[in-house]
């Protein structure tokens, strides 16, 4: 992906040097650099493009094909003899200026293109073809977030780790997010997706001192649906952030009810917690009862191992969840009223986090 600006100034100093308007144009006759007095009128121009000739003269003009796979077409205007020689001379070094174009840091450019949905269909072929990247193997995609840190440095740290490894990307895609692309084996597994996860987050985090969380989507078949794991990978690291922060290493296939929960529409979130809570607020419930509630949860609606954790007799325990009974109508020694509960706090959760997000 060699940008327009290096390309306007390579026909530029063409032009200085060789004393000939050129301009490059795309398949929609757009001129993407240089300049000439005329273009080349629209029927000449598609019939060179439809062709299969790499050059054709028309009187003090010359069209050269540039490039196999961008379509591009440089346009020399002058005398016939001198366009002809030196348009070849140009076609061929904005054709090495295309083909490394994505080599080094524009290798990131076209990963962070690619999984934006920002390139066609035509061009990622095209572009995988110049790195000599196998786009009908799987990939998956991770994204590692270090909050703290710059992604230029996480991406730096993910380079070394996969220096050995030409197929894969690393690209930066926010200020503390970086997005490595990367071609599996066969006979790789989410197994081994998430061992490569917790390599991420130990690196990273033991080079930056920062706390680094890792999310994966599942496999995609071809590199053009490779966006479609990092849209997965993105969503992961937001419904461990709302429903459990405390996860370093999250897998798409792995987000249980939050997943779910994330993908409610907003009014019927409203709707059930009115429902659940009614007038009461849960940001006002006393502390000490919210959290004998989600210990005994932990324990799996346990009352002698709760009271046995909290260092509190059994009875004194029945009495902070008959409490709660009272105050909301939720029996949560029963399973059903301890799930209904349970759900209710992390639609909470959610919608606390929708708020954070506008604001």
């Amino acid at each position: 992906m060699t940008s327009n600006r290096l390309l306007q100034e390579c026909l530029e100093d063409f032009t200085d040097i060789l004393r000939l308007p050129m301009a490059l144009y795309d398949q929609n006759r757009n001129c993407v650099a240089g300049e000439e007095p005329e273009p080349p009128d629209a029927q000449t121009f598609e019939n060179f493009s439809d062709s299969a000739a790499d050059m054709q003269a028309l009187g003090n003009r010359c069209l050269f094909r540039v490039g196999d796979e961008q379509g591009y077409i440089l346009s020399v205007s002058g005398n016939a003899k001198d366009s002809y020689s030196m348009g070849q001379l140009a076609c061929r070094q904005l054709e090495r200026l295309l083909e490394i174009g994505y080599k080094r840091e524009d290798r990131s450019r076209f990963a962070h293109d690619l999984l934006l949905d920002n390139l066609l269909p035509m061009d990622i072929a095209g572009y995988a073809k110049q790195m000599h990247v196998d786009t009908g193997c799987r990939w998956t995609v991770f994204l590692v977030e270090g909050r703290g840190c710059e992604a230029a440095d996480i991406q730096m740290i993910l380079k070394n780790i996969l220096a050995n490894r030409t197929m894969d990307f690393v690209a930066p895609m926010e200020e503390h997010t970086v997005a490595v692309l990367r071609s599996m084996k066969e006979g790789e597994g989410r197994e081994e997706m998430e061992e490569l996860a917790h390599v991420f987050v130990d690196t990273v985090s033991a080079e930056t001192l920062a706390r680094i969380r890792t999310s994966c989507g599942t496999p995609a078949k071809t590199l053009r649906e490779a966006s479609r794991s990092y849209k997965e990978a993105k969503m992961a690291l937001e419904v461990a952030e709302i429903f459990d922060s405390s996860r370093t290493v999250i897998t798409y296939e792995q987000l249980g009810i939050g997943r779910l929960i994330y993908q409610l529409p907003v009014p019927l979130c409203e709707m059930f917690l009115r429902e659940v809570f009614g007038d009461c607020d849960p940001e006002e419930m006393d502390e000490e009862l919210l959290s004998t509630i989600y210990r005994f949860m932990d324990n799996n609606l346990n009352l002698s191992e709760t009271s046995r954790q909290l260092y509190v007799h059994r009875n004194t325990l029945v009495y902070r969840l008959e409490k709660m009974q009272r105050t909301l109508g939720l029996d949560i020694r029963k399973f059903e009223d301890a799930m209904t509960f349970k759900i209710a706090m992390m639609v909470r959760d959610y919608m606390k986090y929708l708020e954070k997000r506008e604001d």
